[in-house]
C-alpha cells in the first residue's frame, strides 16, 4: 500500500473583525452581549510536488465595512513565502461567498475549483432572494462565470472527491449550498479545514447555529459531521475562530500573527 504524502497546511489570517453583538453571530443570541470578533484566512497545502491556495479572501474595497479590516494582502503573503500567485496553478474555492473568492484576479494562471451546488446557487434561484445573497457579491459572482467562459473553473458533482492522494473535498452545504470542507493528510495526520461549515470551536461544542445559513438542519447536522470527519476537536480548523492564531503557532519569527502551522498539534 502506498504511503499518503504528508501535506504542508498552513493559514494565512488576512483579516479580522471587532467585537460583535451575539445576536448578529449566532441564533438566539442576546444582542446587547458582546463576544470577541472573527478572523479571516486562506490556506496554502504544499506537498508532493504540488501546491493549492484555499480560497481567495475578501477585496481591499470592503475593508472597514460592518467592522472588517484588511490586514494583509494574501497574495502578498504568499510571496513571502515563496509561492507567487500569478503563477500558481491550483486554487480550491470552499464556496463562494465575498471573502472567500473577493481576490480572483490576484490568480490569472490558476485552475479554480468549486462544487457545483454552489454555481447553481449563485447564478439561479437562490439569489432572487435577498436572505440569500446577503453575503456574496454581484461582482464575485460575474468574476466566476468569466472564469467560466474561459474553461478555468471546474466543478465537483459528487459529495466526496479525492483532489489528489491524501487531499479530500467533502460536500456538507448548509452554511452555503455548495459549502465544502477539505480533509488534508498533514505532518500529524489527517486534519479538517471546515472553513465556514463551522466559523467557530464554539457551534461544534454547544451546537450554536450560525446566524448566516442556506439549510440550518444542513448546518447543525454539519456540525456533526465535520467533526466526525476530523476524528477529534484538535484536528478541526473552523473558518473564522481567532483561537486558531492562538493554539497554533506562528511558521517563523518574522511572520507572527499572520502565518500558522497546522501541520503540529495544537495547545490546549
Amino acid at each position: 500500500m502506498t504511503a499518503l504524502p504528508s501535506y504542508d497546511v498552513l493559514a494565512i489570517r488576512y483579516g479580522e473583525q471587532a467585537q460583535r453583538p451575539e445576536g448578529s453571530t449566532f441564533l438566539g443570541g442576546d444582542p446587547a452581549k458582546m463576544i470577541p470578533g472573527l478572523d479571516f484566512f486562506t490556506y496554502v497545502i504544499v506537498g508532493a510536488g504540488r501546491t493549492w491556495i484555499v480560497d481567495t479572501g475578501f477585496k481591499s474595497d470592503f475593508s472597514g465595512e460592518g467592522g472588517r479590516i484588511l490586514r494583509h494582502d494574501p497574495a502578498a503573503v504568499l510571496g513571502r513565502l515563496g509561492v507567487d500567485a500569478k503563477t500558481a496553478p491550483d486554487v480550491l474555492l470552499t464556496h463562494a461567498h465575498f471573502d472567500h473568492v473577493g481576490n480572483l484576479a490576484d490568480y490569472p494562471a490558476a485552475a479554480f475549483r468549486m462544487h457545483a451546488e454552489e454555481m447553481v446557487s449563485i447564478t439561479g434561484p437562490d439569489m432572487t432572494h435577498p436572505a440569500f445573497r446577503q453575503a456574496y457579491h454581484l461582482c464575485d459572482t460575474q468574476a466566476l462565470v468569466q472564469l467560466v467562459y474561459e474553461d478555468r473553473l471546474c466543478f465537483d458533482n459528487d459529495p466526496v472527491v479525492e483532489i489528489a492522494p491524501g487531499l479530500e473535498s467533502y460536500l456538507i452545504g448548509g452554511h452555503a449550498r455548495g459549502q465544502t470542507v477539505l480533509r488534508v493528510h498533514s505532518k500529524r495526520g489527517w486534519i479538517l479545514l471546515a472553513s465556514d461549515a463551522v466559523h467557530l470551536f464554539e457551534e461544534v461544542m454547544h451546537e450554536r447555529p450560525f446566524a448566516i445559513f442556506y439549510d440550518l438542519a444542513k448546518m447543525v447536522e454539519g456540525y456533526r459531521r465535520c467533526l466526525a470527519l476530523a476524528g477529534s476537536l484538535d484536528r478541526l480548523v473552523p473558518g473564522h475562530d481567532p483561537l486558531v492564531t492562538v493554539r497554533y503557532p506562528a511558521l517563523a519569527a518574522d511572520l507572527e500573527g499572520v502565518v500558522f502551522d497546522l501541520g503540529v498539534v495544537p495547545s490546549a
